[in-house]
């Protein structure tokens, strides 16, 4: 830090030069350096952003009457804005948010609408580690045809904890053929090592329908792993 000293010719000075920044206090003047803004972005927001910028662009790709097939879906599904029940998404806004949740998914973009409701999911059972792999298993047999989901999971918390979104990090499922969800890689990927049995996670899941653009609710919850 600097201080200048007013002379005649000057009498008052403020603002912002080049990096920095020119100040008055009890002192008098003083330059003090900008702080210079993080550059770097992590790999999870490094795809968050490709995401975006791909949804956007096949929006702005769409025809005039495409981008009216998704404003009148709403007069079906009757989605809204997450803070205003009475107001409406717009075509474009769900546009985004839907083939956002495909696209963390590993889907491609939907390019037919269908008109059918959000299909009756299955309810999330628990985490399970066998031979080394950790599961997501639910209570029945998830049609992957018809329906998915995006996982975002933490590290082990307190068993007293109640749910926080705090430090949940995307897991990038793998459906097996047994009907089971697999996220051993991107768990240890984020956190460093599997959780133990008999740890407490947090864990947050959106359904979306693989068929027509509707999506659940937000659904969180803290569990055992078993």
């Amino acid at each position: 830090m600097a201080r200048v000293k007013l002379a005649p010719l000057i009498t008052s000075i403020s603002g912002s030069i080049g990096g920095v920044t020119i100040q008055r206090n009890k002192y008098g003047i003083s330059l003090r350096s900008k702080p210079l803004p993080p550059t770097k972005s992590t790999a999870a927001q490094q795809i968050v952003r490709k995401h975006i910028l791909t949804i956007q662009a096949a929006w702005q790709a769409l025809s005039d009457a495409q981008r009216l097939q998704w404003d009148r879906f709403l007069d079906f599904s009757g989605q809204t804005i997450k803070h205003n029940k009475s107001v409406k998404l717009s075509g474009h806004a769900l546009y985004l948010k839907y083939q956002f949740l495909r696209l963390l998914s590993g889907r491609p973009l939907l390019t037919t609408i269908t008109y059918i409701p959000m299909p009756t999911v299955k309810l999330f059972y628990r985490f399970r580690i066998a031979a080394g792999v950790l599961y997501l298993d639910f209570d029945g047999n998830v049609d992957v045809s018809e329906y998915y989901f995006v996982c975002k999971v933490t590290s082990p918390r307190h068993i007293s904890k109640r749910f926080s979104p705090r430090g949940l990090r995307f897991m990038d499922t793998i459906y097996g053929d047994s009907g089971q969800f697999v996220i051993t890689d991107p768990y240890i990927s984020a956190f460093g090592v599997l959780p133990a049995v008999s740890a407490t996670v947090h864990y947050e899941l959106q359904w979306y329908s693989y068929l027509a653009p509707v999506y659940s609710g937000i659904i969180t919850g803290t569990n055992l792993v078993v």
